[in-house]
């Protein structure tokens, strides 16, 4: 079947809804199961392989075979045809993208989201091994997400179908990136050969590439015999050695060498994600895939060919993703036309009678006609045999095929016309509303029970009628439990995404959801919500050596209540903050109580040059307390109470609870020039400072000093200055 279009049909009961995408073997579309009313994915082989009897008989043998695999890691296979004018298999519809699409928006994995999708791979290839089956073709575009973080493996013996077909050339049929070096040199092909294939993929999920290239696709292909696949970690930085030797073992050029099978290469998978402690990771659905193209224009263009791109599409629903639903549908228990069946006699069979006993159970066991019976008698005679006759005819429908119908197509058509074709049919009709991704708003999407199901006449058949697709409701002022049941009215499954701080919002409250509420989605679409974690933790900032107000508004400020304590600090100035407690640098929850931690320390004034009495009222004013005095030979004052130095010395920083202050006196007086002064004014002066006075010759207090020794210098209390006079 060539050039196919939209609304064509496949076997009379797939209809062809887009083309999604196009491979080398095969192209995708999508279609409507007018049958069971559900969206389906067709991939319809080339026309190159319909003439081919080996083909199809190989095809037919890998189809069934395939039909046999169900697991949430494989994409189910619901039917398939391999006569008449397309090959093709009916697979459950991804409504995400394929691996290859994720890697194009996104790049080169890191080896806890690489190590996700290669659990999810080998869990479903280990599942294909166990039935003893190879896929000989395992790379990123045989790798499909759905929507709900899914990741399956498709067209399972698709390869091996089209080999067999192509026996009798020399080509080599698959991926040229992702070949065995067994599948180029034409060796046996076993589950090691999926594990070599598998090991390129993870190569390639590390790196964003595959390992070897060529002029040609022969050049491509025979590189592995000659060439061991490198070390991921050589191409890209952060790739752990573990999964350098992981991909060396599953890319070992001898099949004897690499893990057994998928399930070998789990375990040795898991094992590393355990000794590394990889966080576990859901695998996005990509954003701009075919699947989405395709289901936003129906119309989309087929996509081109290349040589990594195979082909698939997407899922309607996660309730489809491993039914196998039978190809046929049960046909009705045959009633011949010319015979009743009657309720079951004693022995427990049902007992059957044809036309002529009818007739002898409306006639039978009856008095024959009297002529003195009247017309009274004759009446009441006529109206048992009619009740008799209706009553075994009554017996006959229900009994029979005329008690059941047939549930009738309904898709596609205007509500009023779907209630009156299902009331046609002799049901009752009822609506209900359902959440659609294909049929628009308030469009009959199907019936409940679904189209080619019989029932009983006169049962309630539900018109479905569609919603559209469902819109992410608002979340405010809901609970979690509240909007658990929101999103569930809608079809939306909930799932708890990463608890997030909040300074406004309490704590397990909800404070976001992905998507944004009003964001229209896919039927059983997940919605992630985010709860509050309460205020985000608080790093204690350091605040040593600054003054008590600066540190309390920092504290404060950054979300912590203070306390504050007081206590002696050597070296840290009064009311300065010593540390906190807890310490600076400690991570805390926003509101905690700190404690500050302030210097009682006092600094000793500089009270050089002040009198003893000025000094202590200066020290006593700052809390210090006096001990005492001391005189220094090695200072010199003015007078012998001029303080000139103190211990502790100005600028130490004492315990005025503990510690005392003692003020240094000179041991010696400077002595004052008194020269041009009059006797009386020098002796005064120089009996202040400490000193006895001589005079040569005679002593008026009106005389002038004209001379004196010493001049100047120091000397100590007691010791004599001479002076001489004018006029003496």
């Amino acid at each position: 079947m060539a050039n196919l279009s939209v609304g064509d049909f496949l076997d009379e009961r797939y209809r062809i809804e887009a083309a999604i995408a196009k491979g080398g073997m095969s192209t995708v579309y999508r279609c409507v199961d007018t049958r069971l009313g559900r969206l389906v994915a067709a991939k319809v082989m080339d026309e190159q392989y319909i003439d081919d009897p080996i083909f199809r008989q190989r095809f037919r043998r890998e189809a069934r075979s395939m039909a046999q695999l169900t697991h949430p890691n494989l994409v189910g296979v619901y039917d398939f045809a391999s006569e008449g004018s397309a090959v093709f298999l009916i697979m459950e519809l991804i409504d995400g993208g394929t691996l290859r699409e994720l890697l194009a928006e996104r790049g080169p994995m890191p080896p806890h989201a690489a190590t996700a999708v290669m659990r999810a791979v080998l869990t479903g290839l280990s599942v294909a091994h166990a039935q003893g089956m190879v896929h000989r073709d395992i790379k990123p575009d045989n790798v499909l997400i759905n929507t709900n973080n899914q990741v399956k493996v498709t067209d399972f013996g698709l390869v091996r179908a089209v080999a067999v077909s192509h026996s009798t050339s020399n080509q080599i049929v698959g991926t040229v990136s992702y070949l065995s070096p067994e599948q180029v040199t034409g060796e046996e092909i076993s589950f090691p050969s999926d594990v070599y294939s598998c090991g390129i993929l993870l190569f390639e999920l590390l790196t964003g590439a595959t390992p070897f290239s060529g002029d040609n696709q022969i050049a491509h292909a025979y590189a592995r015999i000659d060439k061991d696949v490198p070390a991921p970690s050589s191409f890209i930085q952060g790739v752990p050695k573990l999964f350098d030797e992981l991909v060396a073992t599953a890319c070992n050029r001898d099949p004897e060498e690499r893990f057994a099978n998928a399930s070998e290469f789990l375990s040795a998978l898991d094992d590393v994600a355990n000794e590394l402690h990889l966080p576990e990771f859901l695998v996005p659905a990509p954003k701009n895939s075919a699947a989405h193209r395709a289901s936003d224009a129906l119309d989309a263009p087929v996509l081109a060919p290349t040589d990594l791109v195979t082909t698939y599409i997407p899922a309607e629903s996660p309730h489809q993703e491993t039914s196998i639903i039978p190809a046929i549908s049960p046909e009705p228990i045959p009633v011949a036309p010319e015979t009743s069946v009657l309720p079951a006699t004693q022995s427990g069979s049902p007992e059957l009678r044809t036309q002529d006993t009818h007739q002898q159970l409306a006639t039978q066991n009856y008095p024959p006609a009297v002529s003195n019976r009247g017309k009274t008698g004759f009446i009441v005679w006529l109206i048992a045999v009619i009740a008799l006759t209706t009553a075994v005819a009554i017996g006959a429908w229900w009994f029979g095929s005329g008690r059941y119908g047939e549930i009738p197509q309904v898709l596609g058509l205007a509500q009023i016309q779907a209630v009156t074709q299902v009331e046609e049919a002799g049901f009752v009709s009822t609506t209900k509303n359902i959440y659609s991704n294909e049929v628009a708003k308030d469009e009959v999407v199907g019936t409940e029970p679904a189209f080619g199901q019989r029932a009983v006449k006169g049962d309630q058949v539900a018109v479905l009628v569609s919603l559209g697709r469902p819109v992410v409701p608002d979340f405010t002022g809901l609970s979690e439990a509240q909007l658990s049941q929101e999103l569930e009215k809608r079809t939306l499954v909930m799932q708890l995404g990463e608890q997030e701080y909040s300074d406004n919002i309490p704590l397990g409250d909800i404070t976001r959801i992905e998507p944004d509420p009003g964001t229209t989605v896919l039927v059983n679409s997940t919605v992630t919500i985010h709860t509050s974690k309460g205020p985000a933790p608080v790093k204690i900032p350091d605040i040593s050596g600054i003054p008590r107000d600066e540190a309390i508004d920092r504290l404060e400020s950054a979300g912590l209540k203070v306390t504050v304590s007081e206590r002696f600090d050597a070296f840290i100035q009064g009311d300065h903050a010593i540390t906190t407690e807890p310490a600076a640098g400690n991570t805390v929850a926003s509101g905690t109580s700190v404690t500050l931690v302030v210097s009682t320390a006092v600094t000793i004034p500089d009270v050089t040059g002040m009198s003893q009495a000025e000094a202590s009222a200066a020290l006593q004013k700052l809390g210090l307390r006096v001990s005492g005095t001391e005189k220094s030979q090695e200072h010199a004052g003015s007078s012998p109470t001029e303080v000139v130095d103190t211990n502790p010395r100005a600028g130490e920083l004492v315990d005025a609870g503990t510690d005392t202050v003692t003020l240094i006196l000179p041991g010696k007086i400077d002595v004052p020039n008194v020269i041009g002064k009059t006797y009386s004014e020098a002796r005064q002066i120089l009996r202040d400072a400490g000193f006895k006075v001589s005079v040569t010759g005679t002593a008026r207090s009106s005389a002038r000093v004209y001379w004196q020794s010493p001049t100047s210098g120091s000397l100590e209390i007691g010791e004599t200055v001479t002076l001489r006079l004018l006029g003496s």
